[in-house]
């Protein structure tokens, strides 16, 4: 019943959501070569910067954290409408994807910069950014418009 539920959940929302779930994929597969790895930046000079930043095992946990509070808000969002904190789990899972990606493009920024590291990777990866940026945006909304309902519910006569 509740795996049903789920997945019922997840299919009406799934159009509206692909993108957080492309972008959940992604950060979820970064967790997975960091920690399996140990010397991704090791190999590639564009990491450098990131490298400096922490060490692979601490990117691998900063990715699982932000994706699985994601993956839970999705998995949650509309399928228990009791529970009205979605949005704003999918907003603060989109903000800290947003630093994240924002810091990997950064690093590859400095690594271009000063060790001449040029990798394409940063303009992948502030366009992913910029997807979380518009990700976080429309989970907001969505926080205003739960309120909002909620406000009208509650205004209702006979309740």
């Amino acid at each position: 019943m509740i795996v049903l539920r789920l997945a019922t959940g997840i299919r009406e929302h799934f159009p509206q959501r692909v993108s957080e779930w492309v972008l959940t994929g992604a950060i979820l597969g970064w967790a997975a070569v960091l920690s399996g790895d140990g010397n991704t930046f090791a190999n590639a000079p564009s990491f450098s910067e990131l490298a400096r930043m922490a060490d692979e095992d601490t990117w691998a946990v900063i990715c699982l954290v932000v994706g699985l509070l994601r993956l839970t808000a999705l998995v949650i969002n509309g399928t228990f409408r009791a529970f009205p904190y979605s949005p704003h789990m999918r907003g603060l899972a989109s903000f800290a994807a947003c630093i994240f990606w924002g810091q990997v493009a950064l690093g590859m920024m400095l690594a271009w910069l000063n060790h001449g590291a040029a990798g394409t990777g940063m303009v992948i990866y502030l366009a992913a950014m910029a997807q979380d940026a518009w990700n976080l945006f429309r989970a907001w909304a969505d926080v205003g418009a739960s309120q909002q309902a909620r406000v009208v519910k509650r205004d209702e006569p006979g309740l």
